[in-house]
């Protein structure tokens, strides 16, 4: 287990050399926030520390094994804040000690909530805030509403985001409508409706795969290996990220791993004609070959400026045999246009868990410190 060390980048002193780790921390923020975290939370990322913030106690209970810091409770008597993104921001301001605190050493946040109202909309400024005052890096993980939930709920998210954008150092931004237009699919291509349960889940799952994968790039060593700095470069690039996984097996591995990771399920044709920067995580078998790292770089380049930067790691494990897994960040100016529902049916036989028999909740770097 890695173990931390307060300080703008923990220092991890090994014979001969000094090795220097990024600390990462998870913020709930709100309802939403912290309904993510309690699915998302196991005890096996001890490495990573997770917060949840509301003035809900109740919701803050659900937290089970999370540090939990309750807002303005002379203010909301321990309920919520009726959706008042006002009194949301009065009671974060009022806290601001012990959210500064809270973030004492960390090097990486990640702050994920929904918006429209509340806690989401009104604290997630504040925190962000204060992340930037201490040098912080920072990325927003934010959940647009259903349109629904009302025209004026939309607007205020609408809103937030427009605010938040000039706080964090990068964002992923995903709408719950996109959540509409997914289905499950069983092997004989029969599709069902997703249950509530499932489609929050499926949100769940890409907040898991950008989290695992900025853990892979900090703590996994590689063939080729990425690093913090690689991080904050592509956050430099444009602050809106768009993350999608792809996953091949046998002859056609490589076809099948790209193909899968230009159409994501939740956002479409990855376009990557307008993204601004490219990190690209490759996972195959200890005979991984330099040809086909060659025909994967390749394949993607083909498609983007020539400018753009396509910054690559390459991590093997034996249990991958003749598997290749692909994680592709792009940074892109925001409110990029995706290219939504061209390939809708095509999406929907997509899974975003493809990582699962790999136990995604256990990320790379954590597997191999249990091995």
């Amino acid at each position: 287990m890695i173990k931390f060390e307060s300080g703008e980048l923990q220092k991890k002193k090994t014979k001969g050399s000094d090795i220097f780790t990024a600390r990462i921390k998870i913020m709930g923020v709100g309802g939403a926030g912290c309904s993510i975290l309690s699915r998302i939370y196991s005890q096996s990322w001890n490495h990573i520390s997770f917060t949840a913030i509301d003035s809900n106690a109740r919701k803050l209970e659900e937290c089970a094994g999370i540090d939990k810091l309750q807002l303005g409770e002379s203010v909301t008597r321990g309920w919520g804040t009726g959706g008042d993104k006002e009194i949301a921001r009065r009671i974060a301001e009022e806290s601001e000690d012990k959210i500064r605190k809270s973030l004492t050493g960390v090097d990486l946040l990640f702050v994920v909530c929904g918006l429209g109202k509340g806690l989401g909309t009104g604290a997630s400024p504040v925190i962000l805030k204060i992340a930037k005052e201490i040098g912080c890096l920072s990325i927003g993980f934010f959940i647009l509403p259903f349109n629904f939930e009302g025209e004026e709920k939309v607007a205020e998210a609408k809103d937030a985001l427009e605010k938040l954008w000039q706080m964090v150092d990068g964002a992923v931004v995903v709408s719950n409508n996109v959540l509409l237009n997914m289905e499950n699919s069983n092997p004989e291509g029969i599709s069902t409706p997703l249950s509530l349960k499932e489609a929050f889940m499926k949100i769940d799952e890409v907040f898991k795969l950008l989290v695992s994968s900025i853990g892979n790039i900090l703590y996994t060593p590689g063939i080729i290996s990425l690093d913090f700095a690689d991080i904050k470069s592509f956050l430099g690039r444009g602050r809106q990220i768009i993350i999608a996984a792809g996953k091949g097996s046998g002859e056609r591995r490589i076809e099948e791993a790209v193909e899968q990771v230009l159409y994501s399920p939740l956002w479409g044709k990855i376009p990557l004609k307008k993204t601004k920067g490219i990190l690209l995580i490759i996972r195959g078998g200890e005979n991984f070959e330099l040809k086909q790292l060659e025909r994967i770089i390749l394949s993607l380049k083909k498609q983007v400026n020539p400018s753009v930067p396509v910054n690559f790691g390459v991590y093997t494990e034996n249990n991958l045999s003749d598997e290749i897994l692909l994680t592709l960040m792009l940074s892109s100016t925001r409110n990029i246009e995706l290219e939504m529902g061209e390939e809708k049916s095509y999406q929907q036989n997509l899974k975003l868990d493809i990582y699962d028999d790999q136990d995604l909740d256990v990320p790379t770097f954590l597997r191999k410190q249990h091995n």
